[in-house]
């Protein structure tokens, strides 16, 4: 019988040691605070601008957006690089408009403040095994396979999907938890013979039901960081009756990925702000 690896005991664990290192900086007199940078609107962008909001306040952590609906590539440029000094991390909302790019955008958030990791140097520091944040998300996905005891040394893992802050990253750290990574992507060819011979099936392509379960190994562990909006509510990318036959772990979507994530970000405003003490 397939198991479901729900995120909530992980994100509790995650949250209960966040809590205390807040208390130690509110001795010190000290606040961690998240400027959350947005451009247009999105629905998933504000689904997860609503989970920052409520789990901050549970951990004592202040947090406001910084909205600018109107402004072009340069403006929100301007407004990273000038409007965010009082904040210990900064957070880009995404998916950015289509006139702005956001790998343009991840070179003007501070690399201090950068807890989404996205800065171009924040990556190196990931590749290099040395990083100073990590993108939640793919941080995420390590969490939940520890925290259930899934085995990764040795193990094969297929990412599908090569998104700065999931698909790649991800695929990083699973290499630096010495599993043996494909990286794979909407496009790849007969995709599912790469997925067939893998025991870790991480996706992530934005796609209702791209992942089947006629593409899976028998008993394989599946990680679902899609997110698509339906009007059933939220579902991620796995197909999920074909795959609870085959698969023998899954995160379910809601449920999975989602809480641990959130926990992640507002872990990583913390060290923000621990490294930065009193400055800002």
């Amino acid at each position: 019988m397939m198991r479901l690896l729900h995120g909530r005991p992980v994100a509790e664990r995650i949250n209960a040691k966040t809590k205390e290192r807040v208390a130690a900086l509110a001795s010190h007199g000290i606040t961690p605070t998240l400027a959350i940078v947005s451009a247009g609107d999105f629905p998933d962008a504000r689904t997860y601008r609503w989970r920052i909001a409520k789990l901050a306040k549970d951990l004592g952590i202040a947090e406001s957006e910084r909205a600018y609906p109107h402004a072009d590539e340069a403006q929100l440029a301007a407004h990273l690089e000038r409007g965010t000094g009082d904040a210990h991390g900064v957070l880009v909302l995404t998916p950015l408009p289509p006139n702005i790019s956001e790998d343009a955008i991840a070179s003007h958030v501070s690399t201090e403040k950068d807890v989404e990791g996205i800065h171009p140097e924040n990556v190196g520091l990931l590749t290099l095994g040395r990083p100073r944040f990590i993108p939640s998300t793919a941080e995420a996905v390590l969490e939940l396979l520890r925290f259930y005891d899934v085995r990764i040394d040795g193990s094969h893992a297929v990412v599908i999907g090569r998104s700065p802050i999931v698909g790649r990253p991800a695929a990083t750290l699973l290499l630096h938890a010495h599993a043996t990574v494909t990286l794979a992507h909407s496009r790849t060819h007969d995709l599912a013979a790469h997925t067939r011979d893998a025991q870790i099936v991480v996706v992530a392509v934005g796609k209702k039901g791209f992942l089947r379960g006629d593409m899976l190994l028998s008993g394989a562990t599946v990680i679902d960081a899609g997110i698509n909006v339906t009007p059933a509510g939220l579902v991620g990318d796995v197909d999920v009756e074909s795959v609870s036959a085959v698969a023998g772990a899954l995160s379910p979507v809601p449920g999975g990925l989602g809480a641990v994530t959130t926990a992640l970000l507002l872990r990583n405003v913390v060290t923000a702000a621990e490294r930065q003490g009193g400055d800002r």
